[in-house]
């Protein structure tokens, strides 16, 4: 190896044929943003190949899973290999399970900068700029006959800077690491780097994020490799729309207005990344049972709200979802009234005072008929859980059968 600097892309986790999740009334102005999505995070991360003039790309599978994804991704692909191929920027793929379905990848005639593992063995190719090696490249994609081992690439580590593509993270904790300086990890939507330093291990997660759950950041690496061999890793975001749980405090008493103050201030903050963005919004703090907000009512206004004042904007903050942590600890008056409420908070209460006492769904629902693989999953027996399903019991009790108690501050119109 000529001992130069290079750089280097490693991508992965596309998934060309997933759609965004968690969107249960997703608003038309935004359809095309969200179904395209995936494609506009994958084109980033082509973008940016280009853009920091690397030496070639490193994808560690799940790109697409061809039998669904259809004609659109695989085109969408080849358009972009060739893009970087006018560039000469190579392409190393190792293909994964889902990118190896039916094998339809190999009947693609696929730009001649792009190179795609063999499947039966790891495969070792070297990486030239003009005449001087640079790198070797070691790799195998998937193959029902065999899973993935760490052993397989080191017992063909010969000296130089070599990397490692796995299209998933295999026994990198259990086998030795040296003689590989990095292993280009793939297999994750969520980015992560097991180990650093003389030898790095990595994997940059999938270009965007998919549900809720998938907050953050997401993008490629860019690989710098010093002279010396050195390794440096800098994230670059792709997503073309980001996810966000945002919790905000609202103290019981105040008026609804301070909380929509601190909910604008917030949405200004999100608009500030000049990115369009989905919104799960958490409303929690002391005392807040004697807010508006503990009516589903008011939720539901505050909402629309939002979604009318930011949810059309450049870029657009799309609230999803406008919640209240349920109590902690039912109230002594709500226990003690003489009313539905107080009935049903009660029995609420005594569910939670004795945790021995066993409490059975089916017998809740009645007569109607359960999906058999429900059936099992009737017994509340995990303590986390059973505690859950109570405290939204009671918060649902408080939103149906405690009357409009509002305070006289608290009737600030939704637009405040």
């Amino acid at each position: 190896m000529s001992g130069q600097s290079f750089r280097f892309i490693h991508a992965g986790s596309f998934h060309l044929e997933g759609t965004l999740a968690g969107i249960s009334d997703a608003p038309e102005h935004m359809l095309e943003l969200l179904v395209n999505a995936p494609y506009e995070a994958a084109e980033n991360v082509f973008q940016a190949a280009i853009r920091e003039e690397v030496d070639f790309v490193v994808l560690a599978g799940d790109l697409l899973d061809p039998t669904h994804a259809g004609p659109r991704a695989v085109a969408f692909l080849r358009k972009q290999f060739e893009k970087l191929g006018e560039r000469g920027i190579s392409i190393y793929w190792a293909a994964s399970e889902i990118d190896s379905r039916e094998d339809c990848i190999r009947m693609i005639e696929w730009p001649a900068n792009v190179r795609i593992f063999e499947s039966d063995k790891v495969e070792q190719l070297t990486h030239f700029r003009g005449e001087h090696a640079i790198a070797d490249l070691l790799g195998r994609s998937w193959t029902s006959q065999r899973s993935l081992r760490a052993g397989e690439y080191l017992s063909l580590s010969v000296g130089g800077y070599q990397i490692a593509v796995l299209h998933e993270r295999a026994d990198l904790f259990n086998e030795p690491r040296q003689g590989i300086e990095y292993w280009a990890v793939g297999g994750s939507k969520v980015p992560d780097t097991p180990f650093s330093g003389i030898v790095t291990a990595h994997c940059p997660g999938s270009p965007q994020g998919f549900c809720p759950a998938e907050t953050g950041n997401h993008g490629c690496t860019l690989v710098s490799v010093g002279s010396d061999g050195e390794t440096r890793l800098r994230m670059i975001e792709t997503d073309a729309v980001s996810w966000y749980q945002e919790q905000i405090d609202v103290a019981g008493g105040s008026a609804r207005s301070e909380a929509h103050n601190e909910l604008r201030s917030r949405v200004r903050t999100l608009a500030e990344q000049d990115q369009a963005a989905l919104v799960n919004w958490q409303l929690s703090g002391i005392g807040r049972f004697d807010s508006p907000f503990a009516q589903s009512k008011q939720r539901t206004e505050t909402l629309n709200w939002l979604r009318r004042e930011y949810g059309f904007a450049t870029p657009p903050i799309w609230s999803l979802s406008l919640n209240l942590d349920p109590p902690h600890a039912l109230r002594a008056e709500w226990c003690e009234e003489d009313s539905i409420m107080g009935d049903y908070m009660r029995v609420v209460s005594g569910y939670q005072e004795h945790d021995e006492r066993p409490i059975e769904l089916r017998s809740l629902i009645g007569d109607h008929q359960l999906p058999a693989r429900l059936q099992s999953e009737t017994w509340l027996t995990d303590p986390f859980e059973r505690d859950e399903v109570l405290r939204q019991a009671a918060l649902l009790g408080l939103d149906l059968l405690r009357g409009d108690d509002r305070m006289p501050h608290e009737t600030a119109s939704s637009s405040s």
